[in-house]
C-alpha cells in the first residue's frame, strides 16, 4: 500500500476531525437538503383515444339506400332502435297504403324544372312515361300505321312517343300541349312533326284531320271525358282509329284503401270509368271497340324495371336536395299507383277503337 507524504496526512486528519463535529455535520445536511432537486412528478398517461365506431354505428344510411328500402317496403336494420337521417333530404315517409287512416294528403308541388330531369332520368330522355318509345310503337302496330299517315299524339308529357313515330313510319306527326307546355318544345317545329295547343277542357282535333291518334293513361285526368271522346272522333278520317290506355275501375274500386291513396297522391284526382261506362260513351262518340287489353301486368313491370335502373344509378349520380324533393314528390306518386293496380281493383286497358262510317252505321245493304 501506498504511504502518503506527512503534509498530506495531517491536512486528511485534520479535514476528517471537522467534519465529525455535530454542528457542522447538521449544517452540511441542510446545504444537502436545499440542493437535493425537487422530484418531478411522475408523467400521465396520455387519455386513450375513443374507439372509432364502425360507419354503421351512427345511424346514417346513404340516401340510395333508403330510397331503396322505402320504394321496396322493406324495413332497414337502424330503423328498428334509432331514427335514420340522410344527407340528401328529408326522412323518408313509410310507405303504408293498406289502412284507409294511413291515406296520405297530396305533397306540395316540386319545382317544375326538377320534376321535368327526375322523369328524363327515370322514363328516359324525351319521355315522361314508362316504356320508352316501346309503348307508342307497340300502340301503332295494332293499328297499322303506314307511311304517310297522318298521326296524332294526344298530351304525351314530352316529345319522345312523338318523335319516335316519325321517325320510324315516316309519317307527319302532330302533338298536343296543354297551353302551359306549348312554349317549353316550341323551338322542337321540324319537318313531319309539329304542335299545336289543345285545351282538354273544350278539345279542338279540327275535322277529318288524322288517320290515327294516340293517347296514354291521361284521360281519367280530364274533365268531360264524353266530350274529349266525341272530339276526337270528329278529328279522325273514314275508317281512321284512336288508340288509347287508360285506367279503368274494376270491381269495388272506390272502397279500395290503396286507391283511395293513389288518388291523393296524384296533383288531379283522377275519375275512372268502368268498362260498361266507357262502352256506352264510345258508341255514343261513333267509335267502334275493336279490342281490349288489360295491359297491368306488363305496365307495373315497365314501371318497377324503370326505377330499378334509376335507384341503380343514384349511388354513383347523387341528387342535390331540390332533386331529392323532385324524387320524392315522383316516387310518392308511382309508388301509390303501382300498389293501386296490384290490388286488381283497377287496371291498364288498352282501347283500340275505329271511327264507325255512315255506311257502317246504316249496316250491310
Amino acid at each position: 500500500m501506498r504511504k502518503l507524504p506527512d503534509e498530506h496526512t495531517q491536512t486528511l486528519e485534520s479535514y476528517l476531525v471537522t467534519i465529525t463535529r455535530p454542528e457542522v455535520r447538521s449544517g452540511v445536511a441542510k446545504k444537502q437538503a436545499q440542493r437535493k432537486p425537487a422530484k418531478r412528478p411522475a408523467p400521465s398517461k396520455p387519455p386513450k383515444a375513443a374507439k372509432a365506431k364502425p360507419a354503421a354505428d351512427d345511424n346514417y344510411v346513404p340516401f340510395p339506400d333508403r330510397f331503396k328500402a322505402w320504394w321496396n317496403g322493406t324495413e332497414l336494420p337502424q330503423d328498428k332502435d334509432a331514427a335514420i337521417h340522410t344527407k340528401q333530404g328529408p326522412p323518408l315517409p313509410a310507405a303504408k297504403a293498406d289502412a284507409a287512416e294511413d291515406i296520405p294528403t297530396a305533397a306540395p308541388i316540386a319545382d317544375s324544372e326538377w320534376l321535368d330531369r327526375i322523369r328524363a332520368r327515370i322514363w328516359g330522355e324525351d319521355f315522361a312515361l314508362p316504356g320508352g318509345d316501346g309503348v307508342i310503337m307497340n300502340m301503332a302496330k295494332a293499328v297499322d300505321l303506314k307511311a304517310g299517315d297522318h298521326a296524332g299524339d294526344i298530351l304525351p308529357g314530352c316529345l319522345g312517343p312523338g318523335r319516335a313515330l316519325a321517325d320510324a313510319f315516316k309519317t307527319p306527326v302532330t302533338c298536343f300541349f296543354p297551353p302551359s307546355d306549348i312554349e317549353r318544345y316550341a323551338s322542337a317545329q321540324q319537318t313531319d312533326f309539329n304542335m299545336s295547343v289543345l285545351d282538354p277542357e273544350e278539345p279542338d282535333f279540327g275535322t277529318r284531320v288524322f288517320d290515327k291518334l294516340f293517347c296514354r293513361e291521361v284521360l281519367c285526368f280530364l274533365p268531360r271525358r264524353e266530350n274529349f271522346l266525341t272530339k276526337a272522333a270528329a278529328g279522325l278520317r273514314g275508317g281512321g282509329n284512336f288508340v288509347f290506355n287508360d285506367v279503368v275501375m274494376m270491381n269495388d274500386a272506390e272502397d279500395c284503401a290503396a286507391v283511395k291513396t293513389w288518388r291523393a297522391a296524384e296533383p288531379v284526382k283522377p275519375i275512372m270509368n268502368t268498362m260498361a261506362e266507357y262502352t256506352e260513351q264510345l258508341t255514343t262518340a261513333r267509335l267502334e271497340t275493336k279490342s281490349t287489353a288489360n295491359v297491368s301486368k306488363s305496365y307495373v313491370a315497365l314501371v318497377e324495371a324503370d326505377w330499378r335502373r334509376l335507384m341503380e344509378s343514384l349511388e354513383t349520380d347523387p341528387l342535390p336536395p331540390e332533386g331529392v324533393d323532385a324524387l320524392m314528390e315522383e316516387g310518392r306518386r308511382w309508388q301509390a299507383r303501382i300498389a293501386a293496380l296490384k290490388t286488381g281493383q283497377i287496371a291498364i286497358v288498352r282501347f283500340v277503337t275505329s271511327l264507325r262510317t255512315i255506311r257502317s252505321l246504316s249496316g250491310p245493304a
